[in-house]
């Protein structure tokens, strides 16, 4: 299952995700360490020891922590969601099926490859037009549908999604003189240097993709209308 892979898993809560609880995230780990010690982190670092003023139990106990600790009205309607999960996955699964299904031999457009399919949660359906000038007319068509579609990357749009868009990274602006991480005494390596057009092959990916969300609440007829919407609108433009 995701976030089982590796000794510590996390997911966001955030707004856009699959489920939400407005803002916080969930971690998950099966070692009773890493658990303590990613709670002491996350509540200024003494607060969940059973006596929080006592010596160290083990080595690394004890240190500075943060507080990132996430509100109980937003944990309880987190709870809430976590009850429908399956739910709200399966819907979105059974609509992103219906739709590619409908257009996955339509002329001038490749739905993203997915490795995966048992794996994908289905929360959107994202297909690639032959060129980057294509997509902005093929939207707007597709909005004049009625059909609430969008390209992935404008290089004139900032999308933070888009690490062309990482200035404050690009242009490594640190929150103070100090510049770290980029003037790092531990990197012995050469300078680390990036720039916009660096992963050129991904932004031409990027630029000719099409995305539409994939809501649970959609209906069959919903399904068959965008399908239908896309299918009108590249036989127009494509």
């Amino acid at each position: 299952m995701l976030g089982t892979i590796g000794d510590v898993g996390c997911f966001s809560f955030q707004y856009h995700k699959v489920i939400t609880a407005g803002e916080g995230g969930m971690l998950v780990t099966g070692d009773e360490r890493l658990y303590d010690r990613c709670m002491g982190y996350h509540d200024t670092a003494a607060c969940w020891r059973p006596d929080r003023f006592a010596e160290q139990r083990y080595d690394g106990e004890l240190f500075c922590g943060s507080n990132f600790r996430m509100s109980e009205l937003t944990g309880a309607v987190m709870l809430a969601q976590l009850e429908k999960l399956d739910s709200l996955v399966s819907r979105m699964r059974k609509n992103q099926k219906r739709i590619a299904d409908q257009i996955k031999n339509t002329r001038g457009i490749t739905i993203r490859p997915v490795h995966d399919p048992e794996g994908d949660n289905g929360v959107c359906l994202m297909f690639y037009l032959e060129s980057r000038e294509k997509v902005q007319p093929f939207v707007e068509a597709l909005n004049a549908e009625g059909i609430a579609a969008s390209g992935v990357f404008n290089a004139g749009i900032p999308d933070w999604h888009i690490y062309a868009h990482w200035k404050h990274v690009i242009n490594k602006m640190a929150p103070s003189s100090v510049k770290w991480p980029w003037e790092n005494p531990f990197h012995k390596g050469p300078e680390v240097l990036y720039s916009e057009n660096m992963c050129p092959k991904s932004l031409e990916y990027l630029e000719r993709v099409i995305h539409l969300d994939i809501p649970p609440q959609m209906t069959d007829e919903d399904c068959d209308m965008i399908a239908g919407g896309i299918n009108k609108v590249a036989e127009v433009l494509l």
